[in-house]
């Protein structure tokens, strides 16, 4: 079954960098552990906004299969 062109999930494709880990001291852990989770958060919401924009987002995802 196809699916509709506006439902087509995008990717980006991002080249990992051979760094040198570096040690994170323990208060900053949790700073950045936290950060992430708000970055991650925001992404979804601003997903989910972009799929109201666009007519979609409103049916559960059962509904998609």
């Amino acid at each position: 079954m196809k699916r509709p062109a506006k439902q087509l999930n995008t990717q980006m494709n991002l080249l990992l960098l051979n760094a040198p880990a570096t040690a994170v001291p323990d208060h900053k852990e949790k700073e950045l552990a936290l950060t992430l989770m708000e970055l991650l958060i925001s992404a979804v919401h601003e997903h989910n906004l972009v799929l109201q924009a666009n007519g979609g987002g409103d049916e559960p995802p059962e509904a998609h299969r």
